[in-house]
């Protein structure tokens, strides 16, 4: 696999925090906001990174680290913006954009897989590179992870794309998460865009993975839904009681439900959403029932976004959401819904 990364990075990062006030191991994650960047409201101080939904654009290296995912929003879509309560430093290190403070790091690849043999060699070489950067850079442990691809479901039996990602990136991590699974999203564009784009945030400590009693763990799911199981958990908590829930869809053990009927998918879906989260509050301290959500649908045929969203609001009335158009990862999927829930 190719290196991508500069030895000297550690020695950089590392110099750079240590110019730092000395603080104490961090309790209290990101905060997340959904925000409209044309409203008149100032950004918060210490953004890390902004994510935007719609065409990409040209990355620069100018202001807070941003992500442009080439999904089309199904309605006005607000960008993310997830920030700290410390000063933010960003860099570029060959193939990766970060950005990062004394406990949180938020990086970024967008690699052409025109340069790589096929889809399962970029993913490779790609979690590659996040392994080796998030060891050189000292925030060893994974805690989410969005992955977004052309053409998810082309391909027929164990050579389709989606298929075919889960092996490279089993390959590219190497047994390097130890079972320490991150929470995770894989979603496939409904357009050609030629670029495999995978985002993350890593820390310095762990988090604790969180799986849903409804559901089998996806890496422990059977032979029959690939020859490598998907390397994530349902959820992860940080210490704060940050709850970062995987892209979740209508599968129950490890089968899917209701093909070709959104609303009993959205229904079984929403019983998944509510199971982590009353699992998460058994296992560590979490945000009380009361606790703002803020979603993200993805929604395979936009015909199905007004029964979606009226759907998504009747179960969270006070929360705030995010539709975009995409493909999901399994071809019987109609719809999939990650979320943050936060103190």
């Amino acid at each position: 696999m190719r290196h991508l990364l500069d030895n000297r990075l550690r020695t950089r990062m590392s110099s750079d925090l240590r110019s730092r006030k000395s603080r104490p191991a961090a309790s209290r994650f990101l905060k997340l906001d959904y925000r409209r960047l044309d409203d008149s409201r100032a950004l918060p101080p210490n953004v890390m990174a902004i994510v935007r939904f719609g065409q990409l654009r040209q990355a620069t290296m100018t202001g807070p680290l941003t992500v442009d995912v080439d999904l089309a929003p199904l309605s006005p879509a607000p960008a993310e913006v997830w920030y700290s309560d410390e000063p933010i430093s960003r860099g570029r290190e060959g193939i990766i954009r970060y950005a990062y403070d004394s406990s949180f790091v938020f990086g970024v690849i967008e690699a052409q897989e025109r340069e790589f043999k096929d889809i399962r060699d970029a993913t490779a070489n790609v979690y590659a590179a996040v392994q080796a950067f998030q060891k050189s850079a000292g925030f060893p442990h994974l805690l989410r992870m969005w992955n977004f691809l052309d053409a998810v479901n082309q391909g027929e039996g164990d050579l389709e794309r989606y298929r075919q990602f889960c092996v490279g990136r089993a390959q590219g991590l190497e047994g390097g998460l130890a079972g320490e699974y991150p929470a995770a999203t894989a979603i496939g564009r409904q357009q050609r865009t030629g670029v495999l784009q995978v985002f993350w945030i890593g820390a310095k400590d762990s988090g604790a993975a969180i799986e849903n009693p409804r559901q089998v763990s996806a890496y422990r799911y059977p032979r029959a839904h690939g020859p490598v199981s998907p390397s994530f958990s349902r959820a992860t908590a940080s210490s704060d009681g940050t709850l970062l829930i995987s892209g979740t869809a209508s599968i129950v053990g490890h089968a899917s439900q209701h093909p070709d009927n959104a609303v009993a998918q959205l229904d079984e879906t929403l019983l998944n959403l509510e199971a982590l989260i009353e699992t998460a509050r058994k296992q560590r301290p979490v945000p009380n029932g009361n606790a703002p959500l803020l979603l993200k649908v993805y929604i395979r045929d936009p015909a199905d976004y007004e029964m979606v969203a009226s759907g998504l609001r009747e179960a969270f009335p006070n929360d705030e959401a995010i539709f975009l158009a995409a493909d999901i990862c399994r071809r019987e999927l109609l719809l999939e819904i990650e979320c943050v829930v936060q103190p």
